[in-house]
């Protein structure tokens, strides 16, 4: 299948580095095309990343660099429809610039893509996430998968998934993020206006085999959205949920996520939200990707994997 790699920059060049060295340890990656994409404004790096683009070892890496400031949420969902709709590739994998992979991270991905796309309701593929479980435990879990609500990191989508979703993104980037700032978006009107409107939709039932059982199921946001996230992330979220599908991710993190300080976080929301103790498996030492996976219901304790709203 053709394949892109996305990896967004601003102007974090440590973050970014951090990824991009662990990217670059990924075999799988570089059988992937690198598209990277930068976003403008005077608080950009341009310079800084570029110079660090420039001592890559993935070759031709395509770099789209915005010459003003789009925001996170134009500058994802125009990336998106560059890589699907206009060129054509059948998957696309979204990395931020603050996350730190396993050697192993990309193939665990594509791995869980090809394996359940016999599915009929995987949206999104990750191998991301927080487990709180000793990492002794930990190890013995690796082909394990179970469903998520989390924030998008690292994951990989479909062009046939994105096909059936994108006009509720074109629809927020076209009433929301044009003319304004991505900070100054309409948060309210987005809330109440767009997520409430679909959250009141009848959920799609679609055909053919799913891999999530409605026991495992959970809609990103409660039925009235008081101070839910406004993002594209969330609108995608919602989006995927309106349309069937569910989002999977491993059990155990193939990753790391490093990012302290940026649009959304502080060190303190970083604390808060449970990244400060991660629970990581050491990620030099996942070097493997299973081929066949299997979706676990209930953790040691015996409670549900049934995930909490969107976070």
């Amino acid at each position: 299948m053709k394949t892109a790699i996305l990896l967004i920059g601003f102007n974090r060049v440590d973050y970014f580095d951090q990824t991009l060295t662990s990217l670059e340890a990924n075999k799988a990656a570089h059988e992937c095309d690198l598209h990277i994409y930068l976003d403008g404004g005077p608080k950009s790096d341009h310079p800084g990343l570029q110079k660090r683009i420039d001592a890559s070892s993935f070759s031709n890496i395509t770099v789209v660099a915005r010459p003003e400031n789009w925001g996170i949420g134009r500058h994802l969902i125009d990336a998106r429809r560059t890589l699907f709709d206009e060129q054509g590739y059948d998957r696309v994998l979204l990395f931020e610039d603050d996350m730190v992979l396993a050697p192993s991270y990309v193939e665990t991905v594509l791995n869980m893509m090809d394996w359940s796309s016999h599915y009929n309701d995987v949206g999104t593929v990750m191998a991301y996430t927080i487990n709180d479980e000793p990492v002794a435990q930990q190890t013995e879990h690796l082909d394990h998968i179970i469903p998520t609500n989390r924030h998008f990191w690292g994951y990989g989508m479909e062009r046939s998934v994105w096909s059936e979703i994108k006009a509720t993104l074109y629809d927020f980037e076209e009433r929301y993020l044009k003319d304004v700032s991505y900070a100054h978006r309409a948060h309210r009107s987005i809330r109440w206006r767009l997520i409430r409107k679909i959250s009141r939709q009848k959920r799609a039932a679609r055909s053919g085999v799913p891999l999530v059982p409605a026991s495992l199921l959970a809609p990103p946001f409660k039925r009235f959205p008081f101070g839910c996230p406004t993002s594209q992330d969330a609108i995608t979220a919602l989006a995927l949920w309106r349309h069937g599908f569910a989002r999977i991710t491993t059990r155990v993190s193939r990753a790391r996520y490093v990012g302290e300080e940026g649009f959304s976080f502080t060190p303190e929301v970083y604390e808060k939200m449970g990244f400060g103790n991660q629970q990581t498996v050491e990620l030099s030492t996942l070097t493997g990707a299973p081929t066949e996976f299997q979706l676990i219901k209930t953790n040691l304790q015996g409670q549900s994997f049934r995930p909490s709203h969107y976070q």
